[in-house]
C-alpha cells in the first residue's frame, strides 16, 4: 500500500496529521481551561442595575 504513494508522501502526511493533532490538543486544553464565570446573586444584580439609562425606555414612576 505504502509502495505505491511514495515514502515522501507517507511522511509529509504523518508530519501534516500529527501537526493537526497536536493543534486540536491545544485548542481543546484552552476552551478548558478557561474560567468559568461565577453565578450572580439576583439581589446583587437588581442593586446594581443602571436605572439611569432606563429613561428613554421606561417611564419610572416615583
Amino acid at each position: 500500500m505504502f509502495e505505491a504513494m511514495g515514502m515522501e508522501t507517507v511522511i509529509v502526511s504523518a508530519i501534516a496529521g500529527a501537526c493537526t493533532l497536536s493543534f486540536a490538543a491545544s485548542v481543546y486544553q484552552f476552551c478548558r481551561a478557561r474560567p468559568q464565570p461565577e453565578a450572580k446573586d439576583l439581589e446583587d444584580i437588581v442593586q446594581n442595575a443602571p436605572y439611569h439609562r432606563l429613561h428613554n425606555i421606561l417611564k419610572i414612576k416615583a
